[in-house]
């Protein structure tokens, strides 16, 4: 090989042709357009994984109201980092809610709650980082709902409950939770989000 094959020989091998680089630009483009909606869809899928699990929650409260013969308090975090569900008699209905000296259910459901007891912090389980709840309404403005032991769900005084509903947001996507008065039947509606 003469010394100027040599030497277009290797200018080719330095650099890339205006086509190869616009061949690779308009590749990069077409699979930016296909990985960004499944990567943006993670809030999604956590949110959804979310809504199952509150959902899975209050129906077992509800079914372990029925089997104690007892009745159960789904209490909502302020803060909107998750619920718990506290075991309570009949005469303690009317009560404030109180961390420190709360009777929790076993928990039944999730195997991460905290100490086997239904507690459902999001921000303690890296699974749910995302995820806050709002708009927590039942009976006209509590942030808690008791189921009692025929399964359906009581006003703080006992009496039957007019339901409510609770919003669960993953970034854009947004799920209601409602429960039917009286009945307690769950319903889910999913409110928005992304296309």
């Amino acid at each position: 090989m003469d010394q100027k094959q040599q030497h277009d020989s290797h200018r080719h091998l330095s650099g890339w042709t205006f086509i190869e680089l616009l061949i690779t630009i308009m590749i990069l483009v077409a699979s930016a357009s296909v990985i960004v909606p499944y990567a943006s869809s993670g809030a999604s899928a956590a949110g959804q994984s979310a809504t199952r699990l509150a959902v899975t929650e209050l129906l077992a409260a509800q079914m372990d109201a029925v089997a104690s013969q007892g009745y159960r308090r789904i209490h909502f975090f302020n803060d909107g980092t998750g619920w718990c569900i506290e075991e309570l008699e009949s005469g303690n209905l009317a009560s404030a809610f109180d961390f420190a000296t709360a009777s929790f259910a076993a928990d039944i459901v999730e195997s991460q709650g905290q100490n086997q007891q239904s507690i459902m912090r999001f921000s303690e389980d890296s699974r749910f980082n995302s995820i806050s709840i709002s708009n927590i309404t039942f009976d006209g403005g509590n942030s808690e709902v008791t189921f009692d032991p025929t399964g359906g769900i009581v006003a703080p005084d006992g009496s039957p409950s007019t339901g409510g509903s609770f919003e669960l947001h993953s970034g854009e996507f947004q799920w209601q939770i409602q429960l039917a008065p009286l009945t307690g039947k769950l319903t889910v509606n999913e409110l928005g989000g992304a296309p």
